[in-house]
């Protein structure tokens, strides 16, 4: 079977903690450190971490010693340091927070709450010192947006003073042995089938976004303490066979004096199953259907070499997503080129069409090794490079029987609109294959699923709207030229949102996401205000009226096909909500508030139909992304 190349995984990814004081690597692992001594001590590391939540919230990062440039990242997303993410959100920090630091690495972390515009998150971070000043800053933030994961009451949060107390030296352990116990117990939670490699004390406690995880409550239904308590006998039991693996484990942070290690990684749940059973034979379900993983900073506290206290902030990110700080990728084959034959083989609107049939099937059947691959295919997975093998190929179950395909002969690619499910989750979906001659050599998927923020419409009521796939009378129909001058026209409009619109629109011209109409009605597109149908309707009025000025940018702007016979554009992009303010003025006057508070991105698979020189509606799949989620294509 082939692989898909990683996309994304370039040089940027190379650089990382090379740069960093610290001590000797692992076998097998790059230095963390040179022979240059610390030039900054425990107080001193501290005190950067102390010193950079107090200008967080202030939102002023200027009075931080700080290199000319400093690598930021916010939920494995690199942003521009001190105006961007929470910068420009951020709205409190809690008082005190757990706080380590490793003088050798020249490291230090704060893990706790904050507020952002008003709403409280979990926020870990992890920064890096260098001769004095800021070089690095990784940031986990967790918003509380519906998708089911811990979220204590943050006004209640107490961190363990266990983390900060010296141990006896006869208590302490080695660096190596302080990483390989931390290590342990990633090992035992991925795969978790009951065997238990990590060591823990009797009185093992954990607390994951401020909920205590390790003790039972009545409140908190589908706790992993009320299956079982105990951080040794949770794992005995197999609760979280769903992790299919740990990976880009770190540790960047060791403290050999109070046996602290601070972790960074992603677990994997690929959701290949929605229901195993439990070592005592007892059957649990999975609470999502579909791949995901969790990014998180896990602070470990190791007493005589014993795992005692785990707190750990965590939050949802893509299936599969990279750290940029992660630097030991394999490096992506080279790719093979076809043969100048295979290449000219021709592929025409039926041939196209029946290649988004096959992989369609052959995905539900996860039969990848049933399709005719290039010597060299890229897999995106929600702006996510995968493996052919990897993701929805193993939780997809079903798809509908009704979709839109879209051939484009002159650049050889075919699109595909419908619905999939995961298991029995269905979800909004989008295709896109670009082919050679007449086999796959680039695939691009969007699944849009429910209790992400942002509309999701009721999938038994799927159906497509007969005009998509009318031809048009030839005196109706555009040229390509025209017709992708349209669709840039309405982005910018969306874009500027100044109320003028640069693109002709259909007196009924419609708005879909995800299945519902966004131009009408209760329920609005992600991000701006809510109920947007009471304010203005249909396409230009909510435009006129300035409705999308949240919308800092539409980016990434890529043609997937284009149907000129049936006037149809279908586009995928970005549009980006940094919301440094969720109050904004519409062209009337009148001050509203949006929907969402939270910083985040849109990813959208469009389709554009476009009659008498007028766009007439648009069809889109709208994916939650984290904000300012970098696209992995550039052709």
């Amino acid at each position: 079977m082939r692989r898909a190349a990683l996309a994304g995984i370039s040089a940027a990814l190379l650089v990382s903690l090379a740069c960093l004081p610290a001590a000797a690597q692992a076998p097998g692992e790059r230095s963390a450190w040179n022979v240059n001594p610390a030039t900054c001590d425990y107080a001193c590391l501290t005190g950067f971490a102390n010193g950079y939540m107090a200008a967080l919230a202030k939102r002023d990062a200027s009075p931080l010693k700080q290199a000319a440039k400093v690598r930021f990242t916010e939920n494995n997303v690199e942003l521009p340091f001190g105006t961007a993410g929470m910068w420009a959100t951020v709205t409190g920090v809690a008082p005190t927070g757990l706080v380590a630091a490793d003088t050798q690495t020249g490291q230090a972390a704060w893990i706790g709450t904050a507020q952002e515009n008003g709403k409280p998150v979990y926020f870990g971070l992890r920064l890096a010192v260098r001769d004095g000043v800021l070089i690095e800053a990784e940031t986990v933030v967790v918003r509380n947006v519906g998708l089911p994961l811990p979220f204590g009451d943050a006004s209640k949060v107490e961190h363990d003073p266990a983390f900060n107390e010296i141990l006896p030296p006869e208590r302490r352990r080695s660096r190596e042995r302080l990483r390989a116990v931390a290590d342990s117990y990633f090992s035992t939670v991925e795969l978790n089938d009951g065997i238990v490699f990590a060591p823990f004390t009797e009185d093992c406690g954990r607390l994951e976004n401020g909920i205590l995880t390790t003790v039972s409550s009545a409140d908190r239904e589908g706790m992993a303490g009320n299956v079982a308590p105990g951080c040794e006998t949770q794992l005995r039991l197999g609760i979280y066979r769903i992790n299919k693996r740990i990976r880009e484990r770190r540790y960047p942070l060791i403290d050999v004096e109070r046996g602290v290690v601070v972790a960074t990684g992603f677990f994997d749940h690929a959701n290949a199953f929605d229901r195993y059973k439990l070592v005592d034979g007892r059957e649990m379900t999975t609470l999502l259907k579909w791949p995901n993983s969790i990014s998180l900073v896990e602070a470990f506290k190791i007493d005589d070499g014993r795992i005692h206290r785990i707190e750990a902030v965590f939050n949802y990110v893509p299936y599969f997503m990279h750290s940029p700080f992660y630097d030991a990728h394999p490096a992506a084959p080279a790719p093979v080129p076809e043969s100048p034959l295979t290449a000219r083989e021709p592929c025409d609107e039926a041939c196209l069409i029946d290649l988004s049939d096959r992989f369609m099937d052959a995905m539900v059947r996860n039969r990848p090794q049933d399709l005719p691959w290039a010597n060299y295919v890229r897999f995106t997975e929600n702006s996510v490079a995968q493996q052919i093998d990897e993701g929805i190929w193993g939780s997809i179950r079903a798809k509908s029987d009704t979709a839109l395909r879209v051939a484009d002969p002159r650049t050889g690619t075919v699109t595909w609109y419908g619905l999939i499910s995961d298991h029995d989750a269905w979800a909004w979906f989008g295709l896109r294959l670009k082919v050679l001659g007449r086999r796959i050599a680039d695939v691009q998927v969007h699944a849009a699923r429910e209790r992400n923020p942002g509309p999701f419409g009721d999938p038994k009521q799927f159906a497509l709207d007969p005009a998509l796939s009318a031809e048009l009378p030839a005196g109706e129909r555009s040229n390509r030229r025209k017709m992708l001058a349209l669709v840039a026209g309405y982005q910018d409009s969306m874009q500027r949102n100044d109320g003028r619109v640069l693109a002709r629109l259909a007196p009924n011209c419609v708005r879909r996401e995800n299945g519902i109409a966004v131009t009408a009605g209760d329920v609005g597109s992600a991000g701006i205000v809510k109920a947007p149908g009471s304010f203005a309707t249909g396409c230009e009025a909510q435009l006129k009226l300035g409705l999308y000025r949240p919308v800092d940018a539409i980016r990434d702007r890529r043609v997937l096909a284009v149907d000129e016979a049936r006037g149809l554009v279908v586009m995928s992009s970005f549009a980006d909500y940094g919301f440094a303010s969720p109050r904004y003025t519409l062209t009337d006057g009148r001050a509203v508030e949006t929907s969402e508070v939270h910083p985040m991105s849109r990813e959208l698979f469009e389709i554009y139909r476009i009659r008498s020189g007028q766009i007439a509606s648009i069809d889109a799949v709208s994916v939650f992304q984290p904000y300012l989620m970098p696209s992995p294509l550039s052709d």
